[in-house]
Formats: C-alpha cells, structure tokens, sequence
C-alpha cells in the first residue's frame, strides 16, 4: 500500500526587481484559471515517504521525458509552460502523475501618456496644454495584464493613477510615470513635459503717429498708421483679428489706415495656438479731412 505523499509545488524568486517605488516586488499572479510568474521565478519539488523512503522525484518539462529531479526548474522563455511530476519510493511504489501549467510573463506592459483637451505641439517639439486639458495614463499588458500605474507631478512621489490627472497651475510641468504588470515587471519611466496656458494674448492698438487730443476726444489724419501688437507668454499667437466700426472681425496683416472722415472705432483681438482669445482691446478717434478755415480782415486805424 502507497504510503508517501507529495507536498504541493513552492515558488521561490531568485531576483528581485530594482528600485524602491511602490508595488514593485516580482510575484505570483493567478487570475482565477492559471498562475502567471516572472521570469526569474524558479519552481521546486519535494516528496517525503513515511515507509521504504524516497528513491526519487522525476520530472518533464514542456513535454520533454521524465528526469530525475535534481534542482529547481526555471525557464528562460516566455509564455506557457508544463510540468509534470511524480515521485518513486525505494520499492518502487510511483506516485499518481501530478501537472502543473504556468505562463511566464518576463516583459513589462507597454505604456504611454497622452492629453485629452486643447494641446498644440510647437514645431521644436515644445507641448503646451489648457488648465482645462487632462493627462491621460494608459498600460497594456499581453500575459499576465497590468496591474497599476504610478505618477509623479513636477518631480514628486510616485502615487497611484486613477483618473486623468488636471494641472491647474499655468506654467512649465512634468507628469512622470510607469505600470506594473501582475508579476512585477517594470515598464521604463514614460513621461508628459510641456506648459499650461490658458491665458489669452495681450492685444494693443497702435498708431503711428500719436492722435492730436482735444479736450479727451482722440483726432488723427486719413494718412495716419495703424498697427495691432499681440504678445503671449507661452503657446504663442496664432491669429489677430480686426473690426472697425463693428464690422465683422477680418485677420490683420500688417499696417493700414483709416481714411474716411468721421468718428471711428477701431477693435483688435487675438488667439494663442490653443485657442485661448483675448477680450476685444478698443480705440476711438476721429479722422479729420477738413482744413482749418482762414479768413483776412482790413484795417486803417
């Protein structure tokens, strides 16, 4: 009568994973069906027999024939691999054949950054975003499937991502980050640098030559120059546009005068490259066309 039994199958890792950041120790994963292990797990057997005593565990890997066992079992591929095993006393009573199924997962997940809200890319590269915009996190794994993402803001600690992450404050900005699969397998840090923006450009209106001002109201000649000036710190100006007398708002494309004689309003927006628009900067002035009357009087006293 058998009277040995075969203890279950224990893991050991023979490497840890570098670094310190949170989550990030190699282990075993089973997802409900199959275990899932790092490469550098290793898998060892034992037996015990209460009687005649062990002879010997024999094993076959993938398929291969049965071996006698002489040392934990690793792998040094990915995917699905199969182990079977049994056990043999010293008088020759051989255990019922045990199989054990596992995929190893030995590559990180795939992971990216991306921007959901107004972006523009700048031709050196340069990524400037609104306050409104969110970074958006993204990990794909094909073997054992992420586990989390870590981000870290404008050099911070790493912490758990679980939302897309908004940045409020404008200027230059860092999101950091890297997933963990269900082993433990690292993805090389992936980042997200650029500048908030959602300030509009400064506009102003400009003439040439200074408006002669009578009693506060602004006068010019119709040979007067008009420019539009807009400036913004970040993302840079994309369009000017302006109206004159309400008219509907045309692009401005350089100096130009206004020439018909009459009270006047003269208005000027601009837009950055993320769309950000500046509230309407506004002059009023009068072109003056009519030369001064002269008149000449005689006198004999």
């Amino acid at each position: 009568m058998q009277k040995w039994c075969c203890t279950a199958l224990a893991f050991l890792f023979t490497a840890a994973c570098a670094g310190s950041a949170l989550g990030q120790e190699l282990r075993i994963y089973n997802d409900g069906v199959i275990d899932y292990v790092p490469m550098q797990a290793s898998i060892m057997l034992d037996a015990e027999d209460q009687e005649s005593t062990l002879q010997e565990i024999q094993v076959s890997v993938d398929g291969g024939s049965l071996q006698p066992y002489d040392g934990a079992i690793s792998f040094d591929s990915e995917g699905r691999h199969i182990v079977v095993y049994r056990a043999v006393d010293r008088t020759g009573n051989i255990s019922t054949e045990k199989i054990y199924s596992v995929i190893v997962d030995g590559t990180p997940p795939d992971g990216a950054a991306g921007v959901d809200g107004a972006l523009y890319l700048s031709e050196d590269n340069e990524l400037y975003i609104t306050a409104d915009a969110q970074i958006v996190l993204w990990a794909e794994d094909e073997l054992s499937g992420v586990d989390r993402i870590f981000v870290s803001m404008d050099g911070g600690g790493f912490v758990a991502y679980s939302e897309p992450v908004a940045i409020r404050e404008e200027g230059y900005h860092t999101a950091t980050a890297y997933a963990l699969d269900n082993v433990g397998n690292r993805t090389p840090d992936f980042e997200v640098a650029g500048y908030v923006d959602s300030t509009p450009p400064q506009v102003s209106i400009q003439p040439e030559e200074d408006f002669v001002v009578v009693q506060g109201t602004n006068y010019t000649h119709k040979q007067n120059l008009f420019r539009v000036a807009a400036s913004d710190q970040y993302a840079g100006v994309m369009d000017v546009l302006v109206s004159l007398d309400g008219s509907d708002y045309v692009t401005y494309t350089g100096l130009f005068k206004v020439q018909s004689a009459g009270r006047h309003t003269l208005r000027a927006v601009a837009a950055d490259n993320l769309g950000n628009r500046s509230e309407p900067a506004a002059v009023e002035f009068y072109v003056d066309v009519v030369p001064p009357d002269t008149s000449m009087g005689v006198s004999v006293d």
